[in-house]
């Protein structure tokens, strides 16, 4: 009895070897992500991004302050170096509203007569640079703009090779002009890489992103001086197309509660409470592959 016992053990062990080593190659793989769409590739991506700023000024009003931008953005890969893309980035046209407590201010940012911005993206998918950036509109009480955009919203790719559970950080600033002073948003991105789908043009790598956020920035009042504080936190998602070389989708959803602080010398003199929020979306509409070389 106990020997059959030990043989149905031994057969069950055998059975699961393969399903066992099966499940730690997988947990095993490592894939590398890089920004890379092939020379002459053509990807056209829909933008959106909304911020709001509710609270109180720090003469005690009430303030709303708020934007978005919706449009869509062309991106065609052009020779490059080796560890970096280059693109001709154009747009028909970003529809951005600001509403401001006094006004609303409505403008259109686009690519004027033809013309693109070139625009110099390392392998972690960072713009490295833009040349020609009279071809876009710029110049708002939000910093909105097509470059601005770009820096702020395109998602970091890893330096290495990476496996199902891995993460990567990486840390970025936005600046948001506030009240005549410059309000600084540093977030602190840890992306994970949770799982590879198969997919029509290879695997699909599905990863999510937690954010960590800190405003920052300080103003001179007389005797006093103005200190921007607050913490808040944030999640988001990314798609990206191993074998292709870029992302299909980006999503980024953070909060902070903050305050606009007067201080003289350590003394607390009077606190305005405010809320920082932001929204983007980045999605692929369509992607065409370079055409046939011709030999």
């Amino acid at each position: 009895m106990r020997k059959r016992g030990l043989l149905l053990v031994a057969a069950m062990a055998a059975q699961a070897a393969p399903l066992l080593c099966q499940s730690a190659a997988r947990s095993q793989d490592k894939v590398v992500l890089r920004f890379g769409p092939a020379e002459g590739t053509r990807l056209t991506y829909s933008l959106s991004s909304v911020v709001n700023v509710d609270g109180k000024s720090f003469l005690g009003k009430d303030l709303a302050l708020n934007a978005d931008s919706r449009g869509e953005v062309r991106l065609l890969a052009k020779p490059s170096a080796r560890d970096t893309v280059r693109a001709d980035l154009t747009t028909p046209g970003i529809d951005v509203n600001i509403r401001l407590p006094e006004r609303v201010q409505s403008l259109k940012l686009g690519t004027a007569d033809g013309r693109a911005l070139e625009v110099v993206f390392n392998r972690t998918g960072r713009v490295e640079s833009i040349r020609n950036p009279e071809a876009v509109g710029s110049g708002n009480p939000f910093n909105v703009s097509i470059p601005q955009l770009l820096r702020d919203y395109f998602p970091t790719f890893p330096a290495g090779p990476v496996g199902r559970g891995d993460s990567w950080m990486e840390n970025r600033r936005l600046t948001i002009p506030f009240q005549q002073i410059d309000l600084q948003v540093d977030l602190a991105i840890t992306y994970t890489l949770d799982d590879l789908l198969p997919a029509d043009d290879g695997p699909l790598a599905v990863i999510s992103a937690v954010y960590k956020v800190a405003v920052s920035g300080s103003r001179d009042l007389g005797d006093a001086r103005g200190v921007f504080e607050g913490e808040g936190a944030g999640a988001g998602s990314l798609q990206v197309h191993v074998d292709q070389g870029w992302f299909s989708e980006y999503r980024v959803d953070f909060k902070t509660d903050a305050a606009f602080v007067m201080k003289k010398g350590q003394d607390r003199l009077v606190e305005f409470p405010f809320s920082f929020a932001a929204f983007a979306e980045i999605v692929l509409l369509h992607a065409q592959a370079p055409d046939p070389v011709i030999r």
